[in-house]
């Protein structure tokens, strides 16, 4: 059947930006989240007490990828619009899609540029708090699955595989 369509589309005399709008059409759509792992010289992972996350706040930096943005300056805009931090993304650990939502997330390797922008932290109307937290004492208000995305990130980032 693939190969009939295949065949059909290959003989349609459509320009490219029509296909491309079809293909667009008929195509799943997703959202594109960046998360940030950014560790200390502790080895402690820096989390966010989000405000709008009331029964589970604290979680992994992170956002929502803009039109024509790459997943890197999404990142580096995100932490600086939320906390005033400055990063440097790393390196791409993994990236999935979610079960069950339309949603995709990269996950980066980062470290702060500045250690002392913790220390000037000012809360934001989508962050109260930013802390840095031992892998082994993170705390209560989290989900699941950031606890489990932490312990793989950080043995991705190790170039361990958990």
């Amino acid at each position: 059947m693939d190969r009939l369509i295949t065949s059909v589309w290959d003989r349609l005399p459509l320009n490219r930006k029509l296909r491309s709008g079809l293909v667009w059409l008929f195509n799943a759509k997703f959202t594109v989240g960046v998360i940030a792992l950014v560790l200390d010289e502790a080895g402690r992972v820096l989390l966010f007490k989000h405000t709008y996350r009331r029964d589970k706040p604290w979680g992994l930096p992170g956002g929502s990828l803009q039109p024509g943005e790459s997943l890197e300056r999404c990142l580096e805009r995100e932490l600086c619009e939320e906390t005033g931090m400055k990063i440097e993304v790393v390196r791409l650990l993994s990236a999935a899609a979610h079960p069950g939502r339309r949603r995709v997330d990269a996950i980066f390797a980062c470290r702060l540029a500045d250690i002392e922008a913790l220390e000037r932290f000012r809360p934001s109307a989508e962050v109260a708090e930013a802390r840095f937290f031992a892998l082994d004492d993170l705390p209560e208000g989290m989900y699941g699955g950031q606890r489990g995305l932490i312990a793989r990130a950080v043995g991705w980032a190790s170039g361990a595989e958990t």
